[in-house]
């Protein structure tokens, strides 16, 4: 993942990037518990989700949901993103994308421990020397 939520998963015919941003949630939001209003239920948050998804235990259209968000949110085009969908989603059992949703939404909400930014500041060089490197002892 980096600071922009993105994640890389391997799904489909290889490495793929997502990315669900804030209005990518809004939609997932809208979507998912859209679904859910329709059939008399309580709307669930990204981490009630992301647990059922864990549980194998999610709808296929939310599990779908997200990864055509991530897709699109990512930079694919929406044609080719239902093109990807329907050769890696809708053809094959959809427990074999749980997985990859998972990551792309604990990913995106909850960012990954090897964050970019985190990197970044965890690398910096130090500006000025500490005052223990000048000392260097000598002998009796």
């Amino acid at each position: 993942m980096s600071a922009d939520g993105s994640t890389t998963v391997f799904w489909g015919d290889g490495e793929t990037r997502f990315r669900i941003s804030i209005g990518g949630f809004a939609e997932l939001q809208e979507k998912i518990n859209g679904r859910r209003a329709a059939a008399g239920l309580p709307g669930v948050g990204p981490s009630t989700l992301a647990n059922a998804i864990r549980a194998n235990d999610a709808w296929p259209d939310d599990v779908r949901d997200i990864l055509r968000i991530g897709l699109v949110g990512a930079g694919m085009k929406p044609h080719e993103a239902h093109r990807k969908l329907v050769l890696y989603f809708d053809r094959r059992p959809p427990v074999e994308s749980y997985l990859a949703a998972f990551a792309v939404l604990v990913g995106a909400f909850v960012g990954i421990a090897d964050d970019d930014l985190k990197k970044k500041t965890t690398t910096a060089e130090p500006t000025s020397p500490s005052p223990s490197a000048a000392y260097t002892p000598t002998g009796p």
